[in-house]
Order: C-alpha cells, then structure tokens, then sequence
C-alpha cells in the first residue's frame, strides 16, 4: 500500500485530510471542538470521558451488540462509566468522528462493510491515547496483516511524541466498492482541519491537522471477512494525497452537493 500515514512527530505534519461537512454541521462541529479542548485542558487527556457522538453508523442487527460482555468493551478506562453498554468502540471525548452526511445502506452487507470500516478508524484513533502501547484489542480486532502494522505505526507515533490527536474529524464521500463475499474496499474523505496536536504533558493544543480550505486526502480501506458473522477488517490503508475528489467544503457548496 502506498501513502502510508504518518504519526504524531512524522514528517507530514499535516496528516490525511478530506471534505468538510455542511454549513450546519460545521457550527456545531466548531463547537465540540471548543468542548474537546475545554475537557483536555480542564480534565487532562486521560480523564475519564467518552464520546457520545461518534460517527454515525448504526450497528446491523447481525452484528454482536454486547461487546463489554464478550471482553470487546472500550481501551479506555471509560466503559465502566456507562450505564448501558455500546457497540464497538466509544471514543474519548478529545477526539469526535462525524459523517458529512449518513451514509446510505445499500444492503445488509453494504452495511457490515461499512459499520466495521467505522470501528476500524475510531479504533487506530482511540490508539493512540494509550499511554504506552497502541496495540489495544480493538486495534487488533478491526485491523490486521499490513493494516495493522500500518495503524498501529500511525498510532504508535502519537504516542513516541507524547501528543494525541485532538477535536473533530469529519468523514465524508463515503463509497463502498469492489464488494464481494471475500473482500471490499471502503473509500473516504477526511476533514482533519478540527484536530489540533495535544501535548500529553502539558495539556494543551497544539498545530492543526490541516489547514483550512485545502484539498484533502482520500482514504481507502482494503477490507477482508474474519470468518466470524458480521467482522471485517481493514488489511491495507492507501491515501492520495490532496485528492481532487475531497475540495474544501466551500467549493463543495458551489457545486451545490
């Protein structure tokens, strides 16, 4: 695969970028994002908080709905904090995970695919707040082969760097292609332009991601089956960057989309 992410000290300081959300949701976005740095500075970065707000995607009724009571609750010392459990990964509350728009589901397995690509990104970004090593179980369960090694690396730079990721990312442009009971590809924007560099010692932020109004990068997962009812994984991450398909949002909004 090629375009390889960098991490938190890496030469590309920029990271994956993409498309930005509608007028709408960029207010409240610029919000959580006020929100993220007030717990990061007020809490500190290994407070005990959770996302509420991740991405989008609802789980298919197939999939497992109890990850806490099959050992697949949250790396970060927050699921005991909640009252009920969620499915897949719950994110800290420094770092948020929008869709521009809902994706459409196609089919049920259209919906799979696209469910597990989810938890795959929230995954290698929740990674990346651990405080030493980033191969937490859920890494490995929505990432392997070259994948892995790819996600856990990007992670693993944030941590070598004593910095996390945080604000919001938001995802948009989102196409599933090439789907077929042994393998699918998931395609993606990425709008880093809310996610700054925090400092895990001084609990401050840093540098954005991106800089406002540039093209951004488009993602593509390489997924495969596990076997196991209703889990992919992500064995290979391509990025091109600054994409012609992921415009700033203002010439997304000239275009009328």
């Amino acid at each position: 695969m090629r375009g390889n992410r960098t991490g938190g000290s890496g030469a590309d300081a920029n990271g994956p970028r993409g498309r930005g959300p509608e007028r709408g949701r960029d207010k409240l976005a610029q919000g959580m994002l006020a929100g993220a740095l007030g717990v990061f500075i007020a809490a500190g970065i290994s407070a005990c908080n959770t996302n509420p707000h991740a991405a989008d995607v609802p789980p298919p009724s197939t999939v497992e709905q109890q990850p806490a009571a099959n050992g697949q609750s949250p790396d970060t010392e927050s699921s005991s904090h909640h009252n009920a459990p969620k499915p897949g990964i719950v994110l800290p509350n420094t770092i948020q995970v929008f869709y521009a728009t809902t994706p459409v589901f196609q089919d049920l397995t259209h919906h799979i695919v696209l469910w597990n690509a989810t938890q795959a990104y929230k995954a290698m970004y929740a990674a990346a707040y651990q405080p030493a090593e980033a191969g937490t179980a859920d890494l490995k369960r929505y990432w392997t082969g070259t994948g892995y090694q790819q996600a856990h690396g990007w992670a693993q730079a944030w941590i070598s760097a004593k910095q996390q990721p945080v604000g919001f990312s938001v995802l948009s442009n989102v196409v599933v292609e090439n789907l077929t009971p042994e393998q699918a590809t998931v395609g993606f924007c990425e709008d880093l332009s809310g996610v700054v560099r925090g400092n895990v010692q001084t609990h401050t932020p840093g540098k954005a991601l991106q800089p406002k109004n540039s093209l951004g990068d488009r993602i593509e997962y390489s997924m495969v089956p596990t076997g196991v009812k209703g889990q992919w994984q992500v064995n290979g991450e391509s990025i091109a960057k600054a994409s012609a398909l992921c415009p700033p949002p203002s010439e997304k909004h000239h275009h009328g989309h």
